[in-house]
């Protein structure tokens, strides 16, 4: 109690700065993370950073895992697992041979035995004879937490999933990676000539644009969560929750059928100043309004949505893979409305106010405080930050060429993101070599049927696909 509550740490803090002064603790506690950061590295100890801490407060509590179905061109399960994922994969990756574990209330990745962390790599012989059985088992598959004994992630592989292809299942807590950390990974898994180019190394932060930052942080926090605090939450907004307003631990996999970027492309093409982004909030929220208004809510109201955004950088090397979750979560207000012209219109300029550099920086600035907040308090600053947040809508844009692993072709990816932190409702927009599709995950006792929001989205992609096909544009 005393750790997890902070009192400890407060006694610690106070007596330092009765002897020393309020600035040299500061600067003794800073020296002293540093230092310690250090020797736990020495002994197989790394600190969690970003999102992890933040999900690590909720972890027991309801399923925060990711879910990857990848159907790639046939190899055999002995290749994938000992050539690829042990010998290239574990070995250099550290975060794929670590466990999370809690020492005095701070939040730590343990390392272990690569040749104990390939466990996590098992085959399966299950029979799927459609997509939809798939998506079913991996929905059930979600629900079942990973042991915190054990690293935050799990492989199912089958073989002969078809004549020519092989199907591997990914699992993954959200604390573990982002879904840019996984196709990163994979794509690094490969011979030489099949591994992306190197991008030129990203420069740090100076001593002076650190402090810079550290003082404008709070206040493009203020500005984004203002959005929260000052959003008037109509009756009628409830729908799109739980009666109870919690989770019920239960969840709905929903996938849309499958279209085609370039399509897509130019349908926001025809709309001025319209990106990618802009369109398919524009599409979500026309769909939104369709669904409010098929369960008699006539005029429905904004909605708060949250939008992570990876911050990630391509490595040069698979040692240089870093694994660890940087999303920067956006949180705005949400316009659920008929006409796709207005809709496009806030959109646009939702995306002008807060997904700028500046403000997505501070996002993930603000993440690695939570690393030195004792858990009980993290937990319930992480609970006010997100309770009053309604959906969440995240954009996995994924390479426009196909990528390999182990030297194979990636066919498809199809990502899921469980319920988590009391969303009742997430929307997946996924696109990989030039095919774009939308995962739905919704809470099972939802008040709203998810599968209409599914056929109100793609009835809208539809529609103005064929209106340009016909008008032969």
């Amino acid at each position: 109690m005393l750790i997890e509550y902070g009192i400890l740490h407060a006694i610690i803090i106070l007596l330092k700065i009765q002897l020393f002064g309020v600035l040299p603790t500061l600067a003794i506690l800073v020296a002293g993370f540093y230092g310690l950061s250090k020797v736990l590295d020495r002994f197989g100890y790394q600190f969690a950073v970003g999102q992890d801490v933040q999900f690590f407060f909720n972890s027991g509590k309801e399923s925060a895992n990711c879910i990857g179905i990848i159907e790639m061109e046939k190899i055999s399960a002995k290749t994938l697992k000992e050539e690829c994922f042990l010998k290239k994969g574990i070995s250099n990756v550290r975060k794929l041979r670590q466990v999370p574990v809690n020492f005095l209330g701070i939040q730590l990745w343990k390392d272990i035995a690569p040749e104990t962390a390939i466990n996590q790599f098992s085959t399966i012989d299950e029979k799927f004879s459609s997509q939809d059985d798939v998506i079913k088992h991996c929905n059930e598959w979600a629900r079942e937490n990973i042991s915190l004994e054990k690293p935050q992630w799990e492989i199912k592989f089958k073989e002969n999933h078809t004549e020519t292809t092989s199907l591997l299942l990914m699992k993954c807590h959200h604390s573990f990676t982002d879904g840019v950390g996984v196709i990163t990974l994979f794509a690094f898994l490969n011979d030489e000539s099949l591994c992306p180019k190197m991008m030129p190394k990203y420069k740090d932060f100076s001593c002076l644009q650190a402090v810079l930052l550290t003082l404008f942080t709070p206040i493009a926090l203020l500005w984004q969560y203002c959005v929260v605090l000052f959003h008037k939450a109509h009756e009628s907004n409830r729908m799109i929750h739980t009666p109870t307003g919690r989770l019920s631990g239960e969840s709905i996999f929903l996938k849309t059928k499958t279209f085609d970027f370039k399509d897509i492309r130019k349908c926001y093409k025809m709309f001025e100043n319209t990106t990618f982004n802009n369109y398919v909030m524009g599409v979500l929220s026309k769909s939104m309004h369709s669904w409010f208004t098929k369960n008699g809510v006539e005029a429905p109201e904004s909605l708060i949505m949250s939008c992570p955004v990876s911050m990630k950088t391509l490595p040069k090397s698979v040692a240089d893979i870093n694994l660890n979750n940087y999303t920067s979560s956006v949180t705005i207000q949400f316009p659920v409305l008929e006409n796709l012209k207005e809709s496009l219109k806030i959109t646009k300029r939702r995306f002008a106010e807060f997904f700028k550099f500046y403000h997505l920086i501070p996002t993930v600035y603000f993440q690695k405080l939570f690393r030195y907040i004792p858990r009980k308090i993290g937990s319930y600053l992480y609970d006010k930050f997100i309770q009053e947040v309604d959906f969440l809508l995240t954009n996995v844009s994924g390479p426009r060429e196909p990528i390999y692993l182990c030297n194979k072709k990636i066919l498809k990816i199809t990502p899921f993101l469980s319920n988590f932190s009391n969303m009742d409702l997430v929307v997946v927009c996924f696109s990989y070599n030039q095919k774009v599709s939308f995962q739905i995950i919704a809470d099972k006792e939802i008040q709203m049927n998810p599968y209409d929001l599914k056929e109100f989205i793609e009835t809208n992609f539809d529609g103005r696909v064929l209106k340009l096909k016909n008008e032969n544009i």
